[in-house]
């Protein structure tokens, strides 16, 4: 049977070129040498060399062993591990440890330096698995990847968004032959993919996978909806059986499709693949959605293999009208999100991803886009288990072949999970909506029509204020995607092409884009804050500006967005740009901002505002949220000592209380409600009411006093990652909004592996051990041990940072 090895522990690392690059090209067969095989002081032969290979190698170099591999077949016998190397775990990203710097060509990438960086792992392999197809896999290398594996060269790999993988099998070490080593150089200096903060190094999974040389193939098994019926599902499937010997074989194949089975008798060739492929019906199908995510097993067993995936029975469609789910309309409450995490960085795990996942869940939140790069395993994995309808984006739509190859390999990897429903050919590409890119998004909508079933093609396309479209380029299309139809700044350009194209489907693929920091409630330049009742800094024009401006507060409010939403459900729904605030892209301002402020919850994944202004209405369950904050400091205060409260709510009316005092009760209009009132400290508290006038739900800010200690507390805990909030509270446990002292951290039993703050623009340097607050709090990452008990503590740096 087959096995699979998580290779993601006791890796060595080095920041910077080698002294000695390791070439790609050999002379002879494992000759490399230098770190790409065994060192001396590894006790292992650089390379296994019969007699009479060293009889050759002593005859041309005076008796000299080594010097005949040099000169021979140039071999690196210099190389050599020094201190430079330190010990590391995957995933890693290594530019979250380069410093912050003021460089205008990387301030949209995150203003750190691009550079090369190696990875090195010495592995062995147990014997018991000769004769197995070994297969080496890496999920995710940024950016441009070459790989060594015992002195020789195995390939490279362009895309930092795409697996990729290497079998192995003739050139591996058995345990009782000695240790494996393998070289990975990364390198972001060629080029980047995305303009945004990118990340570097091997920031996903590696495991290397041992398969049976008769095999199934894992990508090849796709079960699928074909259509809903009286008698439940009819489901197709497909599955391939691969003959890797050198002799004919016969073998029984059991295909179990939720506990409807189908036996095979299989003949194979020698070194040959058969196809099957057929339909099944699954008896009173429960099917998948948001709200149910119901998720069946279809396996494929033999006597020499099995594997086993998961999958959902539903149906997707969409027209002029808008998105189906199982044959019924359906609203999309979507969001855009990037790959990165405070304190982590490109480098996250299973756990951290559903975080921020069940995160938005929790706002409401049904669809996620994947922008701009296809999903990791990890967030589709999520998404399959909690509910979330899924746009699977490709990087590019470049028709070069390697573009091509990794599309192929990726959409085969994913086209089986519950939660894909769309994929995206790409993101608002210069070329979309002519005869030239026309013919480049052909290539990819052939493959999903070659090798997909059920899945709709989407592309977000820029918008022009005229609605220009190209008609034969739309023809790839199953969908129009459009990225802010509700923007000022694009004009009347979606309501010109729905008026010109009555019958195309139109979907909303990327919305809003508003400003906003994390318990701040004035703008401020300087310090690349963003008030969030608006701010007044704009998307397209420098400085702040008047509230009419084009583009002041972002490319479009929340408001603006949910009313189009209302106005327009033909477009399918919203895709919110961002879930998260994201490292790069620190728009409107510049240095030293080093994060977007688009996202509804900040980098450490505490909700800013607006996240209760989406949620009251996607949420049936009665909350209120007040903001601001109630310490003057931080407050806008106009001339007659009056400041703004305002409320988000799901139910009929609010009110307001000061000190015990009620400022009056109002009906909530678009889910929310606002008061001036004269600022006194103290405390505010709201009470929500429902249609009959009984209170359902309250919320209160009161006003912190001084520095009491610090509370920390577990705000999610995964297989092996917790998330811990750090919090300055004063005498009563209140939360001082406006602290932003630097403190220390120490955990025992357990190790910090992040460290972050939200504050979009820290340029401290990375930390494991201190942190400054932000608006009263940061957040600790935390790698449990075996052990799972462990102790954290939070007191005030006496460091200057």
């Amino acid at each position: 049977m087959r096995t699979r090895t998580n290779m993601n522990d006791d890796w060595l690392f080095h920041y910077g070129e080698l002294k000695v690059r390791p070439h790609e090209i050999a002379r002879k067969a494992y000759s490399l040498g230098g770190l790409t095989a065994s060192l001396p002081e590894e006790k292992q032969k650089r390379l296994p060399i019969s007699p009479g290979g060293s009889h050759f190698l002593r005859l041309i170099a005076q008796g000299d062993e080594e010097r005949g591999l040099r000169n021979l077949c140039g071999t690196d016998l210099d190389s050599e591990m020094d201190d430079t190397w330190r010990k590391i775990d995957l995933p890693h990203d290594w530019k979250m440890d380069l410093p912050y710097e003021n460089d205008g060509e990387t301030l949209m990438s995150g203003s750190k330096q691009d550079g090369v960086a190696y990875y090195r792992k010495r592995f062995g392999i147990d014997r018991k698995l000769e004769g197995k197809k070994l297969i080496l896999r890496f999920e995710g290398v940024m950016r441009m990847a070459d790989v060594w594996l015992n002195g020789a060269y195995l390939g490279h790999a362009n895309s930092g968004y795409t697996g990729f993988d290497f079998d192995v099998s003739g050139m591996v070490y058995f345990d009782d032959e000695g240790q494996n080593t393998l070289l990975v150089r990364t390198d972001t200096t060629r080029g980047s993919e995305g303009w945004w903060y990118e990340g570097a190094g091997i920031y996903r999974n590696v495991f290397l996978d041992a398969v049976p040389l008769v095999h199934f193939e894992e990508d090849d098994l796709y079960v699928y909806t074909k259509e809903l019926c009286d008698k439940g599902a009819l489901l197709g499937y497909e599955f391939s059986v691969a003959n890797d010997t050198g002799r004919d074989v016969s073998t029984s194949v059991c295909l179990d499709v939720a506990g409807v089975r189908k036996n095979f008798n299989v003949f194979l060739k020698k070194h040959s693949i058969e196809r099957f492929e057929g339909e099944v019906i699954l008896p009173d199908a429960r099917l998948w959605s948001p709200e149910h995510p119901h998720l069946y097993q279809a396996g494929l067993s033999m006597e020499e293999d099995e594997i086993v995936k998961s999958f959902g029975v539903r149906t997707f469609g969409y027209d002029k009208d808008g998105f189906m789910l199982n044959g019924r309309r359906y609203v999309l409450h979507g969001v855009c999100e990037h790959q990165d995490f405070a304190g982590m960085g490109v480098a996250l795990n299973q756990d951290i991803v559903d975080f921020k996942v069940r995160m938005m869940k929790d706002m409401g939140v049904n669809a996620w886009r994947s922008a701009h790069h296809f999903a990791s395993g990890d967030l589709l994995d999520v998404c399959d288990r909690l509910g979330i309808i899924l746009i699977d984006e490709n990087r590019l739509p470049e028709a070069s072949p390697w573009r091509l190859d990794d599309f192929r390999r990726m959409l085969k990897r994913c086209r089986m999970n519950a939660s894909v429903a769309f994929w995206s050919l790409g993101n608002e590409e210069l070329t979309g909506n002519t005869a030239f890119g026309r013919r480049s998004v052909l290539k990819f909508a052939e493959i999903v029509r070659e090798l997909d079933r059920e899945h709709l093609i989407v592309s977000a396309e820029l918008l022009s204020p005229e609605g220009f479209v190209d008609d034969d380029y739309l023809k790839s299309f199953d969908v129009l995607g459009i990225n802010y139809p509700e923007a000022g700044v694009m004009g009347d350009g979606a309501e010109l092409i729905r008026k010109n194209h009555p019958d195309i489907a139109m979907m909303s693929t990327e919305n809003a884009s508003y400003f906003s920091t994390r318990g701040i409630y004035m703008d401020d330049g300087e310090k690349c804050f963003c008030n969030n009742f608006g701010s007044m800094y704009s998307m397209v024009l420098p400085g702040r500006r008047k509230p009419s401006d084009p583009g002041v507060g972002g490319t479009a409010r929340p408001e603006k967005v949910m009313e189009y939403l209302e106005g327009h459900e033909y477009m399918g729904g919203v895709f919110l740009w961002t879930a998260f605030d994201y490292f790069g892209e620190p728009s409107p301002f510049g240095w030293p901002g080093i994060s977007s402020q688009f996202g509804i919850a900040d980098l450490c994944g505490i909700p800013k505002d607006y996240y209760y202004y989406y949620k009251a209405h996607w949420v049936d369950e009665a909350f209120i949220h007040v903001m601001p904050h109630w310490n003057r400091e931080g407050l806008e205060i106009d001339e007659d000592g009056k400041t703004r409260v305002r409320v988000f709510s799901n139910q009929k009316s609010a009110e307001l209380f000061i000190n015990g005092r009620s400022f009056g009760r109002k009906n909530l209009a678009d889910c929310s409600a606002e008061w001036n009132v004269e600022y006194v400290s103290g405390g505010i508290e709201v009470r929500a009411y429902d249609d009959e006038g009984r209170e359902t739900s309250s919320d209160v800010q009161d006003t912190a006093g001084s520095r009491a200690g610090f509370v920390l507390r577990k705000v999610f805990s995964g297989r092996t990652t917790d998330l811990v909030m750090i919090e300055s509270v004063d005498e009563n446990g209140t939360v001082i909004p406006t602290d932003d002292v630097c403190v220390s951290v120490e955990v025992s039993g357990a190790e910090v592996v992040g460290l972050g703050n939200g504050n979009p623009s820290d340029i401290s340097k990375r930390s494991l051990d201190e942190v400054s607050l932000f608006c009263g709090r940061a957040l600790a990452v935390v790698k449990r041990t075996e052990n799972s008990a462990y102790k954290i503590h939070a007191e005030e740096s006496i460091s200057v940072k």
